[in-house]
């Protein structure tokens, strides 16, 4: 990343590795190193944000139609106010804009580009995005300086701050963990397991913690690295010898650290594991990465790969002895006995027979086109069992407490790694943002000049965080029965930090701008219209994908349903694009679908995680 500052002193920018830099116009333009997406820069003299928008569009030589949604965005630290402009896609080419209000001064931002570019390189967008800012803005600066001691009153406010905040955010239960100074200072449920009752969330009700677990698969690696069963550096085949991606030279160079790092830049393809995923296993999953291909460069780009993470797990199982065919078995006892039996960690497992027999267990939620989140089968959340060390595990506010304690405590009487190891898996990989990277199954960000180390996860009904402050030994755990309710645990995470260094309460007002467009858009896909009968009746079939195999579209009364046999849901004409389809309930909410009459053949999902399905004959 290059820092680049106005000559006049106005704003400074971000350039990502390998982009162009025009600073020849009147907005700075930023270009991919294909050409294929373009990002603008710069300041307006208009007296408001549409103006400002328009002039820069005609300024940049970009002719665009009128925006289909103009709401106020969240303002970013340094600056008063934001809004934020989507357009209508024209082709596979998309258009967004920002205007934020500094001082009287309008900063805005363009971006445009295709999809696939999108998908790409979107971590490099946001880069430069977060990179742009104004020169005078006004920023904390807490570098070098301790938090407060969280006393009673500080651990009230925050409490009460989440229960205030449930039916605002519509999250069902929640339950939070906070750690300062090796002690459990916080461990409190709230709100109850499942819509329409009374059990209350405790302490011990089990939850999914998602991507989380990602962090629990590179701890263990280092384990076995610190005991020479496995290096970082060693080529993946040398432990796994049937492993292979499309590419046969980075078959053979791709490394155990390469496989955890997000830094590979193979495109997120989860479909793939979600559909028939009864009928796969760690072995299966492994042998489809052989058609694998690679966006960018090692280390150019952040890609989220779910399978490359679960192979790291795969390959610690072999590292500790567990034979092919045996491999998810093997990281199941490799979990259990290097990790949650020495810490204590009782109610935590992968085995979901054991989770249904729970009598303290959360039902998950997700969100529905009527606008309200809704329960769904926990067996549902068995369909991430495929790719299970990146994220199927599932724990308790108990648990991750001491998990956070061995984590906080590295070298100590309760850490689980050395600090070393500790100090590898939190190194920078990877740009995310401006002030934020990725390491080996953790985020690392400078938050106002203090390192905030943390992951969190998503299920279909779970969503769940962990964050820490190494240096001042403090951190939390937010686990909720909500799925996509990561604006609720970003706004607690939030409120968390501002507690623990005396800040008033900014980003709260942020917050409920973020949820005011997010009831916005709900009330848009409660108005989405059922599939008319006649396009229903005959889109009525089998269908077969070679990459995702068989679903069907079928009547339920006036109801077209998409049914991939692990899940359903109801199939609606997309709000805001009448030509498309999308999944209206169900675990896939708001996936895009198309069906072709002439050809009889469905298009799911969209750019590079976009599936053709033909009619079975």
């Amino acid at each position: 990343m290059t820092r680049w500052t106005d000559p006049e002193n106005r704003f400074t920018l971000v350039s990502p590795e390998g982009w162009q830099l025009d600073g020849s116009g009147p907005f700075v333009e930023l270009t991919s190193p294909e050409g294929d997406i373009a990002l603008w820069f710069g300041l307006s003299d208009a007296s408001e944000p549409t103006q400002a928008v328009d002039t820069a569009w005609s300024a940049a030589g970009e002719t665009v139609p009128a925006p289909h949604a103009v709401v106020p965005a969240p303002p970013r630290e340094g600056v008063e106010t934001a809004t934020a402009f989507a357009y209508p896609p024209e082709g596979d080419v998309i258009r967004q804009a920002v205007v934020e209000s500094r001082g009287g001064r309008l900063h805005v931002t363009l971006i445009r580009g295709t999809l696939a570019a999108l998908e790409r390189r979107g971590a490099q967008v946001n880069i430069a995005v977060t990179g742009f800012q104004p020169a005078d803005a006004a920023t904390v600066d807490l570098t070098g300086i301790a938090p407060d001691d969280l006393d009673a009153a500080d651990l009230d406010a925050l409490g009460s701050y989440v229960q205030d905040n449930l039916d605002r955010f519509d999250v069902p239960g929640a339950v939070v963990a906070v750690v300062q100074g090796g002690e459990v200072r916080m461990l409190q449920g709230f709100g109850v397991r499942a819509l329409d009752t009374d059990d209350a969330v405790t302490p011990d009700t089990r939850m999914m913690i998602g991507s989380i677990g990602k962090s629990m698969t590179t701890l263990l690696m280092a384990r076995l690295v610190e005991e020479g069963r496995l290096s970082w550096d060693q080529p993946v085949q040398s432990v796994l010898p049937g492993f292979a991606v499309a590419d046969p030279e980075l078959s053979e160079t791709i490394t155990v650290q390469n496989l955890v790092c997000a830094c590979s830049g193979v495109p997120r393809r989860d479909m793939e594991f979600l559909f028939n995923a009864e009928s796969l296993d760690a072995e299966t999953v492994i042998g489809s990465l052989a058609g694998f291909e690679f966006f960018t460069g090692f280390g150019e780009a952040f890609q989220y790969s779910n399978q490359l993470v679960a192979t790291g797990g795969w390959v610690a199982a072999a590292a500790d002895a567990a034979e092919w065919g045996a491999l998810d078995a093997g990281y199941a006892r490799l979990l259990e006995e290097r990790l949650f039996a020495p810490l204590g960690m009782t109610r935590s497992t992968l085995d979901f027979s054991e989770v249904m027999a729970d009598a303290d267990v959360a039902t998950p939620h997700a969100p529905h086109g009527a606008g309200q989140r809704r329960a769904l089968p926990i067996q549902t959340e068995a369909a991430l069992l495929p790719v299970a060390p990146a994220g199927a595990h599932w724990s308790t506010a108990a648990d991750m407490a001491r998990y956070l304690e061995a984590l906080l405590s590295t070298g100590g009487e309760h850490g689980i790694v050395a600090p070393e190891s500790l100090a590898h898996l939190t190194a920078p990989q990877v740009p995310v943002s401006a002030t934020m990277s990725y390491g080996l199954g953790w985020f690392v960000e400078d938050w106002k000049g203090q390192r905030l180390i943390h992951h969190g996860g998503n299920t279909f009904g779970f969503t769940s965080e962990v964050a820490f402050l190494p240096e001042a030994g403090t951190g939390i755990v937010i686990l909720t029965n909500a799925g996509r309710a990561n604006d609720f645990v970003q706004a607690v995470r939030a409120r968390f930090l501002e507690v623990l260094f005396d800040l008033p309460e900014n980003h709260h007002a942020g917050a409920l701008i973020a949820r005011a467009e997010a009831d916005r858009r709900a009330a848009d896909w409660a108005n989405a219209r059922p599939i008319p009968p006649e396009v229903a009746s005959a889109a009525v079939e089998r269908y077969r994908s070679s990459v995702l195999g068989e679903v069907a579209l079928r009547r339920d009364g006036d109801r077209l349903i998409f049914d991939i046999g692990e899940m359903a849901g109801e199939l609606r004409v997309d709000p805001a694009r009448p030509e498309r389809w999308i999944v209206w309930e169900g675990p896939l909410f708001t996936t895009p679908l198309a069906f072709d009459p002439a050809t009889r053949s469905l298009s799911f999902g969209e750019g590079a995680a976009q599936y053709v399905f033909e009619a079975v004959q």
